[in-house]
């Protein structure tokens, strides 16, 4: 197995800024709290970020259509010239501060990291010829972003990649619809139910489950392949395993919806937004005293300010603990929504190598697909590797590591890290017998 030669990842559950990657929709919990979290709060405290958006949550589109419904929000209650302070300078902050400026407001950015962006982090490294982003690597192919992405000029590319899966001694093996088809049947089932019950409790209730264990020539099962679905589809779409997640939210047809991977460097669209924002930096917040003519916030350093409002943008992740407290306590639904809204985990991890063993030829004359490389039939530490590099031609790939795999793979040091997931790109450094590379 050959070595890499330069590696970045990402630790979004250990950030204490973030404590986790973004929301998703869990069991047993009506997504329209959402909703409730989003509402304000004595008409002096809002709330914005993806885990208070309706339509796209977990996404950059909905960080910012939540930082736009907040900065609208504000504005019909409050006069021009007032002072607010956006507590987080990501994109949900960003967007909302510079909408309130230009409508005329006072504002000031709080960011409790020594940059903008949030959970968009791109770093540069010379070892990989391009950025590095080691948070938000996707976009939805929704207008308005995109536009934005354009004139900050943060490439982008459709990413419609060919699914490649190979057993764990390096056979490739096509990709059958067992998989997709137990969880439609699961998501289907479940939206006849009274309340929001798991993906894993909806394959059983449908009887999508147990499939055979019985292995092919290739040693692949039926159960094997709907792991492979929950593994590389699942789990990194909401950072959660098909115990948490519920199965009436999480619609199969939405997996296959248009995402464009971020070819450029997706941070010059936050510097961007940041370009006319008063941003103070290292400044975390700690405390959020509220009444019903102002607010005051308590910086870790021990200084404090006042401003007639505030849009509190930080992750639902650090809304969970006990590090950002409300005076008096937020509503008991604003509480209760915080409590039981879900906070996934992915992380990202980017490797170069000397060459891209893992490639074949592309067609002449063709545009080199990015590629999707997985594993099936073995526990895997990565859901997905995908190959960054297509297009260059650069030997560069980046996985995402989600849910109890993250949490575990968090706790390793670089070594150990490494070790644990190069593991997974064994099956596509072995040679095979020969037989041609299998896609969906």
């Amino acid at each position: 197995m050959p070595l890499p030669t330069a590696m970045h990842r990402s630790r979004w559950g250990a950030d204490p800024f973030a404590r986790g990657a973004f929301s998703f929709d869990a069991a047993g919990v009506d997504p329209r709290l959402r909703a409730t979290l989003s509402q304000p709060v004595a008409s002096r405290v809002f709330f914005a970020g993806e885990a208070c958006d309706t339509d796209a949550p977990g996404t950059v589109r909905g960080a910012r259509s939540s930082g736009l419904r907040a900065a609208a929000d504000l504005a019909r209650l409050a006069e021009p010239g007032e002072r607010v302070v956006v507590v987080g300078a990501g994109i949900a902050g960003l967007t909302a501060a510079r909408e309130l400026i230009d409508a005329g407001f006072e504002v000031v950015v709080l960011e409790a990291r020594d940059r903008v962006g949030g959970r968009v982090r791109s770093v540069d490294d010379d070892a990989f010829d391009r950025s590095v982003e080691l948070g938000a690597a996707f976009v939805g192919d929704h207008a308005q972003l995109l536009e934005g992405l354009a004139e900050a000029s943060v490439d982008t590319r459709l990413f419609q990649p060919r699914i490649e899966a190979r057993t764990a001694s390096g056979v490739p093996v096509a990709i059958p619809s067992t998989g997709p088809d137990a969880i439609a049947r699961a998501h289907s089932w479940a939206g006849t139910q009274p309340g929001h019950v798991s993906l894993a409790a909806a394959l059983v209730g449908s009887g999508a489950v147990p499939l055979p264990v019985t292995s092919d020539a290739a040693g692949v099962s039926p159960a094997d392949w709907l792991a492979h679905t929950i593994v590389t589809g699942v789990e990194p779409s909401t950072g959660a395993t098909s115990s948490r997640v519920s199965a009436r939210s999480l619609d199969p047809s939405r997996l296959d919806d248009p995402v464009r991977i971020v070819t450029g460097r997706f941070a010059d669209y936050v510097d961007a937004l940041a370009s006319t924002v008063d941003v103070a930096v290292q400044s975390a917040v700690t405390r959020i005293a509220y009444s019903d003519e102002r607010v005051s916030l308590r910086l870790d350093s021990g200084e404090s300010l006042t401003a007639d409002r505030a849009i509190v943008t930080v992750p639902l992740g650090v809304l969970k603990t006990d590090t950002l407290q409300f005076s008096p306590a937020l509503p008991l639904l604003h509480q209760r929504a915080i409590s039981l809204l879900g906070m996934g985990l992915v992380d990202t991890v980017w490797l170069r190598f000397d060459s891209a063993f893992w490639r074949s030829e592309p067609d002449v004359g063709s545009v080199p697909p990015i590629e999707l490389l997985t594993v099936v039939g073995e526990p895997v530490a990565v859901s997905a590797w995908v190959d960054a590099g297509a297009e260059s031609g650069e030997p560069i790939l980046f996985g995402l590591i989600a849910a109890t795999q993250a949490t575990r793979l968090e706790e390793l040091e670089d070594d150990e890290f490494r070790e644990a997931i190069l593991a997974d790109l064994v099956p596509y450094a072995t040679v095979s017998d020969g037989a041609p590379r299998t896609q969906q």
